[in-house]
């Protein structure tokens, strides 16, 4: 077992996981929770960037190729911080895929994608992150949820039920090991942006933008979740995880709901 790194900050010693950690929201979340004193764990799929990011925060984070769709992959990446760090402090499921298309449009490789990663993938990381968990002592699980699941928009069927699900998820977790001090918090995040502007959460909808923008403008739903303030940014993400995690013990934040306006 390794030392987790000491030196300043109101994270100092802790261990955080984060899925997703090389670009948008994810990006911003381990590089705040690494100035903050943590140990990160940085878990995606593309080892270059995991390799650049390690580089970039220093010696306390460390890269795990992972696909969290994979529940072997997942095995091996938390085997990992096992080996490594004998424990872990904080789960942040922020891995997501978001690709608006009509129903109908939708191939089995796109719902398979979007259900792996967004529903399956939380699944398996909380599964395996537990009993590290609780080797701690106890901490948090923050699954990164959004509006979708609070109002309606066209062709986002699959993607809302799968953030459904991840929030019916969090409800039975946070009940399941409650008695543990294992904190399970939902994040309803806005849209979130990122460097220029673009939004951290959309994935270009191919051969569809023609038919989901114009919908998605004339409905008023891109002015209705970006707000005038023109959506949060990456970093504002990060501050409203920071506060999650450093609720004091005896504090629960079932859901939280973070967007601009």
């Amino acid at each position: 077992m390794s030392e987790t790194g000491g030196g300043e900050g109101q994270l100092a010693g802790k261990v955080v996981a984060v899925t997703g950690a090389t670009s948008g929201s994810g990006l911003a979340i381990a590089r705040r929770f690494a100035t903050e004193g943590a140990s990160v764990v940085l878990l995606a799929r593309g080892a270059e960037r995991l390799k650049a990011l390690e580089e970039e925060l220093g010696p306390r984070a460390v890269g795990v190729t992972t696909d969290v769709g994979d529940p072997d992959s997942v095995r091996s990446a938390f085997e990992a911080i096992r080996a490594q760090f004998g424990k872990l402090d904080i789960l942040i499921n922020n891995a997501g895929l978001h690709r608006p298309a009509p129903f109908e449009a939708l191939s089995d490789e796109d719902i398979s994608r979007v259900v792996r990663t967004n529903l399956m993938g939380p699944i398996y990381t909380c599964r395996a992150a537990i009993p590290l968990i609780r080797a701690a002592g106890g901490g948090d699980i923050i699954n990164t949820s959004s509006e979708v699941t609070l109002e309606v928009f066209p062709y986002e069927a699959i993607y809302k039920s799968t953030k459904a699900g991840l929030e019916a998820l969090g409800q039975a977790l946070g009940l399941e090991f409650e008695k543990e001090e294992i904190r399970v918090t939902t994040l309803i995040q806005g849209v979130a942006l990122g460097e220029g502007g673009g939004s951290t959460d959309w994935e270009d909808s191919g051969e569809h933008t023609h038919l989901v923008w114009p919908r998605l403008q004339a409905e008023g739903t891109i002015n209705r979740v970006i707000g005038k303030h023109g959506g949060m940014t990456v970093e504002s993400v990060a501050d409203v995880h920071i506060f999650i995690a450093t609720r004091p013990r005896g504090q629960k934040l079932d859901v939280v709901r973070a967007r601009s306006y």
